[in-house]
């Protein structure tokens, strides 16, 4: 079968559709991905793209055809905005072309934004062949947790455009069982929805579980993007509660529009002896990170849409088999509730991942691996890449 994927991010830029891609691929399927330039986290194009120069053509057997495309910026709403329009445009011309070849399928990888999606409609839409959308970010509830907008004549035309949007694939795919109730009060039917959550790759199930101690001191981690969403500050003020115990060390890998700031508030709190920030690291080397933490955090301010998010990191540090620490609500904390792998305060509760913090320090190495033990069998149960690999190709193959 051959499917065309559109995605604004792909290799080498860090995302979950680089794996499903070669997951299809694995499946004997022939793929090609429509994208953009590569400029993801930093701002910027990556070394050797440009306007002229896109890169390479072909990703581990995978054909990849690039659009032009503004670059983010770094922390600049306009330059954001003008990102997501020229891919949105560009990639709707480079369909163009697209449309004299014959493609079985036209798969969506959505994160934001949803106008990403506008490409794959057009092509589905003139050969009428199956599309589907995988929902990483509900819109526009997720675009109002980055920007609040009050006007409410704005907010019905957003939420009449994304509706539209949704409402022109055949099947919808969700990474959260959060996202159902929401679509389903939109309109969009049962029978065109999908759970399908994210998966871990398989690197993360080589941290080493055993590797309990690093200079003699407890290690907790906290993995990934650190933006609004993330809250972050969360950690920070919890370290804060714990900073005259020298003993716990608070560990941030990751970058984003809320580094700094996270970073002066640490500096603030005179946090420099337990609060490290290693930065941004690729995925494949956090077994390394993972091997030497006693506990892996997951922090996500306390908002709608967050509420009924998955934090795809959750998957990752089960993966791991290792204990959770967690500061999240709603799906996030009844997952972790569920696998009983860690210990869970509400959203922004500071106050509460301190004490699960200083809980699971208290606790003895079997104790903490037994946590971790229950996380990696409910991850094997639920969320392994080769069965949710099996269940997206029994989706795009009915």
């Amino acid at each position: 079968m051959k499917i065309l994927v559109v995605s604004q991010y792909f290799w080498p830029e860090d995302f979950r559709i680089n794996d499903i891609c070669k997951g299809l691929k694995e499946e004997g399927h022939e793929v090609t991905v429509l994208t953009g330039l590569p400029n993801y986290p930093f701002g910027k194009l990556y070394d050797g793209y440009s306007f002229f120069n896109r890169g390479e053509k072909e990703y581990e057997g995978i054909k990849i055809k690039r659009c032009a495309m503004i670059p983010r910026g770094k922390d600049n709403a306009a330059m954001l905005a003008l990102n997501y329009i020229s891919f949105m445009i560009n990639a709707s011309v480079k369909v163009i072309p697209l449309l004299f070849e014959k493609y079985d399928r036209v798969f969506v990888f959505q994160v934001s934004p949803i106008t990403s999606a506008i490409p794959a409609i057009i092509y589905s839409k003139v050969k009428k062949v199956s599309s589907y959308i995988y929902i990483q970010d509900l819109w526009p509830e997720t675009f109002y947790s980055i920007i609040n907008i009050n006007n409410s004549r704005l907010r019905k035309v957003l939420k009449k455009m994304c509706n539209k949007i949704y409402d022109s694939f055949d099947n919808l795919l969700i990474a959260s069982r959060g996202y159902e109730e929401i679509l389903l009060t939109q309109g969009v039917s049962r029978e065109k929805l999908y759970y399908l959550p994210q998966w871990a790759e398989d690197f993360y199930s080589n941290s080493d579980i055993k590797n309990e101690k690093k200079d003699n001191r407890f290690t907790v981690t906290f993995a990934g993007n650190i933006g609004k969403a993330q809250s972050v500050d969360t950690i920070i003020k919890a370290a804060n509660l714990a900073k005259d115990n020298k003993d716990i060390i608070w560990q941030i890998i990751g970058d984003g529009s809320e580094f700094e700031n996270v970073k002066n508030i640490a500096n603030e709190f005179g946090l420099t002896d337990t609060v490290r920030f290693i930065g941004r690291k690729p995925s494949s080397e956090m077994p390394k990170y993972f091997s030497e933490s006693q506990g892996l955090i997951v922090t996500l301010r306390d908002e709608e849409i967050l509420r009924v998010t998955l934090p795809a990191k959750v998957q990752s540090y089960m993966a791991a088999g290792k204990p959770i620490l967690a500061a999240i609500s709603g799906e996030g904390k009844k997952v972790i509730e569920e696998s009983k792998c860690g210990l869970v305060a509400e959203a922004e509760d500071f106050q509460g991942l301190y004490k699960n913090v200083i809980k699971l320090y208290n606790m003895n190495i079997e104790q903490r691996r037994n946590l971790g033990k229950l996380g990696k069998e409910y991850f094997n149960s639920k969320f392994t890449r080769t069965k949710l690999l099996q269940d997206l190709k029994n989706i795009i193959t009915k």
